[in-house]
């Protein structure tokens, strides 16, 4: 069956080689026809006005991203409500409206929150690791799995990098210096090889200093320094046929562990071994807290990570109808890392993982049917192959479960320990839209698609940890590797949406949507023990009723929608004290609304902002006690395991409350001058990072970011200021509780954005 697979995908990639096609000439009127000040999307596949779209979705240029101060992809959250990017492994990834990736450690977590490049869905990783050549970004709240795959079922985020021009060669080198020693370096360079020809070529640099304090090894970490490239060629022989070839590469590496934990909360001090290990921090000048921003973790660390690949957009339009064949391939390696959880200055937990490995082929072909027909649709079908682990992929790590009173090891990972997956994907897909009437549209689409998984776990022995030695005098206690073990499934599900819209005007539109997402099902092994679980494939139904308008000639813009999500079987990851397990939790439920508006009160002046209220709560999941239990919750006890019902609990992660608002100036001074200033204002609310957990908590916070500057008119040129968190707000990417202690063990994971940011910029264009 897998050799039939992968015959298929190779079919599909050289006939995506033959033919296929965008919408040039589509996209050309499209924007032709758009007001000044409106947006133009390709949010479902096809150049649309943003208020043309019955989705719920929220654009922004990189204009807008910029303007803030903001360098990386990440940093969108902070301008659209309801997004959330988590940087720990029990919150990682994209949220939208509170659901998102929670896969832990696993081998094979997927995606709930999509992330599509430029047409091409990422599994992992993320290849935009710098914004100087983005052109703008949309985020589709809700399942879109109808056109975007099983990694949509809670929402996408649809990138659009700078597409190659004929007209003329162009440039722009941008510059930034700020707090912890941070630059921000890119360059963007625009050349036609042809009338009908154009390279695009981009490069970045990006780095900043440690901001968490290690005051036993008396050393800063936090670290990060990033950089990589771009390039693309663009063809177009004429408004029926192009070709379109993006390659990149990037690397992002630190001197110190990605795990970067203060303690928040000590253990009790009544068992002697707690007060043993973590008895100095007062010693150490470390006041436990969530403010704490120093460490005794006596392990150092390091980490790195290499993201590259490359795809091939074919297009060719067939009368009326465009075929669109895009043919990617991405890799990602995870360096050879090291790192400790403990918290203390005494080694209680270490690990050393080699490079991990992962690897993706994709294939899509797409059919479109113009715009303005009677009958719009998009079809297509779609392939896929995702490798995770080589077999000389290594995770090794060590337990000193009674130090400091007795030193001896266990080797938690049975030695060396391998973990691989492989998931193969083929899926056929239709969306659409039936104009009944010029007002009245009926909405449609369906996809199916099945999936192929296998898993496998062992371990070999450790030959720096060998059973039975001595290791700088610490003796290994006796393991046994452990024998292959083996996991798959195979099983078929569907997404689909129905619905309907009304327009009034072009100003004013009413839409409502009945969807089913689908995240389909897995086998995981984690990455120490090597725990096995088969997870159950994960659904959605989603309720939207909406509206789009514009009002006083356009100026202003206000869209809203109101949701109702039910999950079943949500796939995420449950910490166990030693490590993160991929499980399913029972069902969980999402309610709310949102809203985006924008306001050009002026030429020079505009407003904008966005609000999501999104109510969850688990409706039926059972996980495992929790150390210090919250007010009001019981646990019990089940085949000697106490366990809690964690029904009517708020997801892990996810705020109720979310808002941003923006203000943007641009002043003529004189012909050759022009000043701009910019502001943006974000709330999140209180969340939970444990759930029934007292302590695992993150107050709600509001950060503030502030850009000014002045510079040419037409933007060949500014200088500017700008800061971020203004007023040094202090928030985490989680709160979770301390491995290997006792109850009521803390502790913080410190993000970079938790810190106040001031610094200067320069851009020049040409």
């Amino acid at each position: 069956m897998m050799s039939k697979i992968h015959h298929l995908l190779s079919s599909a990639a050289l006939l995506g080689m033959i033919a296929a096609s965008p919408a040039m000439a589509e996209e050309a009127q499209t924007q032709a026809s758009v007001a000044p000040g409106e947006i133009v999307v390709t949010a479902q596949r096809r150049s649309e006005r943003l208020q043309d779209v019955p989705l719920a979705v929220s654009a922004i240029s990189a204009q807008q991203m910029t303007t803030g101060g903001f360098q990386k992809l990440s940093d969108l959250q902070y301008q659209v409500s309801g997004l959330q990017f988590g940087s720990s492994p029990n919150d990682s990834g994209y949220r939208l409206r509170g659901v998102g990736t929670a896969g832990g450690f696993s081998s094979a977590s997927e995606q709930n929150v999509g992330t599509v490049v430029d047409n091409v869905i990422i599994p992992f990783g993320n290849p935009v690791n710098s914004l100087g050549d983005l052109e703008r970004v949309e985020v589709l709240k809700g399942p879109q799995g109808t056109q975007f795959g099983k990694n949509a079922s809670s929402g996408v985020v649809n990138i659009t990098t700078a597409k190659p021009r004929f007209d003329r060669v162009s440039g722009k080198v941008f510059a930034s210096y700020g707090s912890l020693n941070e630059i921000n370096t890119n360059a963007q360079l625009n050349l036609p090889t042809s009338e009908n020809s154009a390279i695009g070529l981009f490069g970045f640099y990006r780095q900043n200093d440690g901001y968490l304090y290690n005051a036993t090894l008396k050393k800063y970490w936090g670290d990060e320094a990033s950089y990589g490239g771009r390039a693309k060629f663009f063809y177009q022989p004429s408004d029926d046929f192009s070709v379109y070839i993006i390659g990149d590469y990037s690397r992002t590496s630190t001197r110190s562990p990605g795990q970067l934990w203060t303690i928040n909360a000590l253990p009790s001090f009544a068992n002697p071994l707690m007060a043993a290990r973590f008895g100095n921090l007062t010693s150490l000048g470390i006041t436990p807290g969530f403010n704490n921003t120093q460490s005794a973790e006596n392990t150092d660390g390091w980490t790195s990570e290499r993201n590259y690949g490359a795809s091939i957009e074919i297009n060719k339009k067939l009368g009326g109808l465009n075929l669109t064949s895009i043919t990617a391939y991405r890799g990602f390696i995870q360096g050879a890392a090291q790192f400790g959880i403990d918290g203390s200055s005494v080694t209680v937990f270490q690990a050393q993982p080699t490079a991990q490995h992962q690897s993706f082929l994709s294939q899509e072909i797409r059919l479109t049917s113009p715009s303005g027909s009677k009958l719009e649709y998009t079809t297509g079908v779609y392939g896929s192959r995702r490798k995770t682990g080589n077999p000389g992929d290594y995770n090794r790590a060590q337990l000193l479960p009674a130090n400091p009173f007795s030193a001896f090891y266990v080797n938690i990972s049975s030695g060396q320990a391998n973990t691989q997956t492989r998931s193969d994907s083929l899926a056929a897909f239709i969306d659409g839209k039936y104009h009944v009437t010029e007002k009245f549209s009926l909405l449609g689409g369906f996809r199916y698609q099945y999936d192929w998984v296998k898993a496998s776990f062992q371990s070999i022995i450790d030959p720096n940890y060998a059973p039975g030695t001595l290791v700088n005098g610490v003796f290994v206690t006796p393991y046994t590797p452990v024998a292959l073990k083996t996991g798959s499934t195979a099983k078929g599900g569907w997404s689909g949406k129905a619905g309907a819209e009304y327009k009034v005007d072009r100003d004013l539109m009413f839409f409502g949507t009945i969807a089913r997402g689908y995240l389909g099902p897995t086998v995981a092994f984690s990455g120490l023990s090597g725990t096995g679980t088969n997870v159950k494939p994960q659904t959605v139904r989603d309720i939207t009723v909406g509206f789009k308008s514009q009002l006083f000639n356009r100026a202003v813009t206000f869209n809203a929608s109101a949701f109702f999500d039910k999950y079943t079987n949500l796939q995420t990851s449950v910490f166990n004290g030693v490590e993160f397990l991929t499980e399913n939790a029972g069902g969980f439920e999402a309610k709310g609304f949102e809203f985006d508006a924008r306001w050009r009160v002026s030429p020079e002046f505009s407003l904008n902002g966005g609000l999501t209220y999104s109510d969850t709560k688990f409706t039926d999941y059972v996980t495992a006690c929790p150390a210090v239990l919250k007010a009001g919750l019981t646990c019990y006890t089940q085949n000697g395991t106490a366990l809690l019902q964690a029904a009517g609990e708020p997801l892990s992660g996810a705020p109720k409350v979310s808002f941003t608002f923006g203000a943007d100036v641009k002043l003529p001074i004189n012909d050759k001058l022009a000043f701009d200033w910019s502001s943006n204002v974000y709330y999140r609310s209180k969340v939970q990072y444990d759930v029934g957990n007292a302590l695992s908590n993150q107050p709600g916070y509001y950060t503030i970011g502030l850009n000014t500057g002045i510079g040419a008119p037409d933007g060949g040129w500014r200088v500017g200021l700008f800061v971020r968190n203004l007023l040094d707000q202090r928030f985490h990417a989680s709160v979770i509780g301390l491995p290997f202690s006792d109850p009521g063990g803390e502790v913080n994971w410190l993000t970079r954005e938790g810190r106040r940011t001031i610094g200067v910029s320069a851009t020049a264009k040409f």
